[in-house]
C-alpha cells in the first residue's frame, strides 16, 4: 500500500524531470539522497522546534572547510551508514520471516542509500568526516583565564583607611581602597 501511495508522487517527479532535461531514472539517485539527508532533516525539524517553543533564535554556524570540500559533522555521516545497516538488518530477518514485500523494500532502501552515500559524501570522505568528528570530540582547547584586576594591597597600617574598611567591608580583593584623600573629605564635610 505504501508503495501504491507514492507511485503518483514518483511518476509525477519523474516527469518533471524529463521535461528539465533530466532522465527519469534520476528520481531514484533522489530517492537515495533524500534517505541520507534524513538525519540533516530531523536535525533542522528539532532545531525549528526549539526555536519555537524557547522563543531564541538560533545562531548560524559555518560548516568546517576541507581541502575542495565541506566537511560534514560526523553524526551527520554516520547515520546514513546506520540507516543502511538497519536496512540490511531489516533484509535478513523478514527474510528468515517470509515476508517478501518488507525484504525487498529494505534491500531497495538499503542499494540506494548506499549508492548515495557513495556518490554524494564519498566513502574516503566519510572516513575522515568521521576521523574529525572523533578528533573534535575529543580534544577540547583549553580556556584561557580572564585576567583580573590586581588588587591593592597596603603594605603598611598608615595607608589602611580603617573607618572605611570597618563601615564598607574588606574589598580589597576585587576593589581598590579609599584613599586618604576620601577620609579627610568626608571630616571635612561632617
Amino acid at each position: 500500500m505504501v508503495f501504491l501511495a507514492a507511485l503518483p508522487y514518483f511518476l509525477a517527479m519523474g516527469s518533471d524531470l524529463r521535461d528539465c532535461g533530466h532522465r527519469f531514472s534520476d528520481i531514484f539517485r533522489i530517492y537515495g539522497f533524500n534517505l541520507v539527508l534524513l538525519p540533516v532533516n530531523l536535525a533542522g525539524v528539532l532545531k525549528s522546534l526549539q526555536q519555537a517553543l524557547t522563543g531564541d533564535k538560533i545562531p548560524f554556524v559555518r560548516t568546517p572547510k576541507v581541502k575542495d570540500r565541506t566537511a560534514a559533522p560526523a553524526l551527520y555521516v554516520l547515520a546514513p551508514y546506520l540507516i543502511v545497516a538497519f536496512s540490511l538488518l531489516t533484509v535478513w530477518r523478514n527474510w528468515q520471516l517470509g515476508n517478501w514485500g518488507n525484504a525487498a523494500f529494505a534491500a531497495f532502501n538499503a542499494i540506494m542509500a548506499a549508492g548515495a552515500i557513495r556518490a554524494y559524501i564519498g566513502l574516503a570522505n566519510s572516513g575522515v568526516d568521521l576521523y574529525l568528528g572523533v578528533l573534535n570530540w575529543l580534544y577540547v582547547e583549553p580556556k584561557k583565564p580572564k585576567a583580573l584586576p590586581p588588587a591593592i594591597i597596603p603594605k603598611t597600617p598608615e595607608q589602611v583607611d580603617w573607618e572605611s574598611l570597618l563601615y564598607h567591608g574588606d574589598r580589597r580583593l576585587n576593589r581598590d581602597l579609599r584613599g586618604k584623600n576620601d577620609r579627610r573629605k568626608r571630616a571635612g564635610s561632617v
